[in-house]
């Protein structure tokens, strides 16, 4: 795993990141994703109740974004560095929409035109690019909230359990306690609305992290 230091110049973030050469490892997933992670450090995980995941699963395992960040919304960051290809970005894209508050585009240079054709105008784009001083990321713009979220895809984070537990505190569990999944989702979607499963997809997200690391 290469090592990574923080520096910051202005609106970017530079990296640098050991043993590759800084151009190696800004076209490289291995190099932006340290970056990344200091940014996201420094910019987001400084709240208290910021959580960081890595590869998390949408929509039954369909697709993983790459880092998350769960606090106030639920952020995914999906890289594509100028080594990756963008075969698979717009049905990633279209899952990511379906169920995260915000996306953000980790992108090099050399991806950036076609990338921004791929992905709605609400993501916002991060810029990759080699500085003197290692990788750096650059905002070229701000992710927006999703318009257009899908509370069934949403629900679908939650552990079967966990959506039990989360429909019992509504007097609502009732006819699903021994039904699968896919039931005890869509009793959730009946009884919440979006802003009420969206906190509780948080908070469980938010309470698994906190267990992983106690453990």
């Amino acid at each position: 795993m290469p090592r990574a230091m923080f520096l910051e110049h202005g609106g970017s973030v530079a990296v640098t990141v050991r043993p590759c050469s800084t151009q190696e490892s800004v076209s490289r997933d291995v190099g932006v994703r340290p970056a990344l992670r200091e940014y996201l450090e420094q910019h987001e995980l400084a709240r208290s109740d910021a959580t960081l995941i890595e590869e998390l699963g949408l929509c039954q395992g369909r697709a993983r974004i790459d880092l998350a960040t769960v606090s106030g919304v639920l952020h995914g960051y999906e890289i594509k560095s100028d080594r990756d290809r963008l075969s698979r970005l717009s049905s990633q894209a279209a899952i990511y929409s379906r169920v995260l508050d915000r996306v953000t585009l980790v992108v090099g240079s050399k991806h950036i035109k076609a990338a921004l054709r791929l992905v709605p105008r609400w993501w916002g784009v991060l810029l990759t690019r080699a500085g003197s001083n290692g990788v750096c990321l650059e905002p070229r713009r701000p992710a927006a909230e999703n318009p257009d979220q899908d509370p069934r895809a949403l629900v679908e984070l939650l552990w079967r359990d966990e959506a039990l537990d989360l429909l019992a505190c509504h007097n609502a569990a009732a006819g699903v306690l021994s039904k699968p999944r896919p039931a005890v989702w869509d009793r959730v979607c009946e009884v919440l609305d979006l802003p009420q499963i969206r906190a509780a997809v948080r908070y469980r997200l938010r309470a698994r992290a906190a267990t992983s690391t106690s453990a």
